[in-house]
């Protein structure tokens, strides 16, 4: 793994970029260590949702069902599951975020703003201390910016 935690919080961006061959080569070797058992990898069960949500929009070739979505998330993810208390953190997260994309300097970021999912991926790295696997420009800005690591 070469110095790569040990367990990591894996967004959505991150499996779709999986199930279409678009992985960076760092986000695939940690995506083949959590697959052979060598890194944990967790998700929130938002990132669940917006996966089911891709399948059932014909986004994802290869699983047949929404059974195998979800046999998939469970056999190889720590699913994480979200109480009240951790979706008012994430609001407060989104809030944030959404003033530091406002306030990014960025003419491409400045106009975005950050999903529940990205907030609830935040919260999940924050509260886990794990670092976030994510090609996602708006979540690793704001990641960064509340000093937490973005692998990809």
């Amino acid at each position: 793994m070469g110095g790569e935690a040990r367990k990591v919080v894996v967004d959505t961006y991150a499996l779709m970029a999986m199930v279409f061959g678009e992985l960076s080569s760092a986000a695939e070797r940690i995506l083949l260590g959590i697959r052979d058992g060598r890194v944990k990898g967790l998700v929130p069960s938002t990132v669940g949702y917006e996966f089911a949500l891709q399948w059932l929009r014909g986004r994802i070739p290869g699983l047949r069902s929404i059974g195998e979505v979800e046999t998939f998330l469970r056999a190889y993810f720590v699913v994480v599951d979200l109480a009240l208390e951790d979706f008012i953190e994430a609001a407060r997260i989104k809030a944030r975020g959404d003033e530091l994309l406002a306030s990014s300097g960025s003419r491409e970021l400045s106009s975005r703003r950050l999903s529940l999912v990205d907030s609830s991926v935040i919260l999940v790295a924050a509260k886990l201390g794990a670092p976030i696997v994510t090609g996602d420009k708006d979540l690793s800005y704001v990641a960064g910016k509340l000093s937490l690591r973005v692998l990809w």
